[in-house]
């Protein structure tokens, strides 16, 4: 019941910015980075999938983007004062004040107007209450007690996935609220913040895109003694 609510809430909401200067405005309003904060995100990742090696184990290169992404999601944004999580463990960076919540999470096609990402590993039932509840946080009980759908300005609450997809050479990536979760899987997003675009991995690699401000935080590393 609750899940039907939040669809028929969210239907004339859904939105893309896939416009440099739309999504650097929206990143700015919202999560305090910008595109090219993202992007060197997006390069650690796409590294640590290189390090795999034919001995390794079938899933290494996957294993490697998840540790990493999660890793350098939670760097940069810890430097600006969000906190470590891990909800229905699930591993999350949040906002100190608001029910804003970030995950890392690999998929097969990101920042595309004609597919919505999908999980490659899937979506279990922890994700599937996680989001259900903070995407529930977005609208006002009375909003959900109504029968027209709420007109809502800014999101600045909710689950966000940083969405990065490898396929060869075509690499791609956005940050995205997911509407919930079904069949294992998500089932559609909210808004979707283009970072990385098809066509304009090549550039970047070429490092003909300007990064000048990308990197502003230390990577964390934790070595065992």
């Amino acid at each position: 019941m609750v899940e039907n609510l939040i669809e028929g809430r969210i239907m004339d909401v859904a939105r893309i910015f896939d416009e440099e200067w739309s999504a650097d405005g929206r990143l700015s309003e919202t999560f305090g980075v910008t595109r090219d904060q993202l992007i060197q995100i997006v390069k650690e990742v796409v590294g640590a999938r290189a390090d795999a090696v034919e001995n390794d184990p079938l899933t290494a290169a996957g294993q490697f983007a998840y540790i990493h992404g999660t890793r350098n999601v939670r760097a940069l944004f810890r430097t600006r004062g969000w906190h470590l999580d891990r909800k229905d463990n699930i591993e999350l960076v949040r906002h100190p004040e608001r029910g804003l919540t970030i995950s890392y999470q690999s998929v097969d096609l990101a920042a595309s107007v004609d597919h919505s990402p999908l999980a490659i590993s899937g979506k279990g039932a922890g994700a599937e209450r996680a989001i259900e509840e903070a995407q529930l946080s977005l609208f006002r009980k009375e909003e959900l007690d109504r029968s027209a759908t709420p007109k809502v300005g800014p999101i600045n609450t909710g689950m966000w996935f940083f969405c990065v997809s490898v396929n060869g050479d075509d690499v791609r990536a956005e940050l995205s609220l997911a509407s919930g979760v079904s069949g294992g899987n998500f089932k559609g997003f909210i808004e979707r913040i283009f970072i990385v675009k098809k066509g304009e991995w090549e550039r970047i690699r070429l490092g003909t895109h300007d990064d000048s401000d990308a990197v502003d935080f230390e990577p964390v590393v934790i070595r065992k003694r």
